[in-house]
């Protein structure tokens, strides 16, 4: 599946519920928020980055404050119809990352 698609896709199921990783929760912990890798956020929108082509996600932890984040740094609910999809281009992006790294 295309990113394009998986954007499409991801846009018709707006507002969206996701989970944090990593670099997520550190980010908003050092804004403030109180978070934990269960504690739900709201995908508010989603686009194409200009430079890297990524799916990034405008966010916000409590419905007021917005943040972006690359999709592939979330976690949709395992029963979230896209969640295989999103998971693929997961994958599919963290293999481009390696690949470049190792031609370096």
């Amino acid at each position: 599946m295309s990113a394009q698609q998986l954007l499409n896709d991801l846009l018709e199921h707006l507002p969206l519920r996701v989970y944090g990783r990593g670099a997520v929760l550190t980010l908003l912990r050092e804004m403030g928020f109180v978070v934990k890798n269960k504690t739900p956020l709201t995908v508010l929108d989603v686009f194409r980055d200009d430079e890297s082509g990524e799916l990034v996600c405008k966010l916000t932890p409590d419905g007021t404050g917005e943040f972006t984040a690359a999709l592939s740094n979330l976690k949709l609910d395992i029963v979230h119809p896209l969640y295989r999809k999103v998971k693929d281009y997961q994958i599919e992006v963290l293999n481009k990352i390696f690949e470049n790294n190792t031609k370096m």
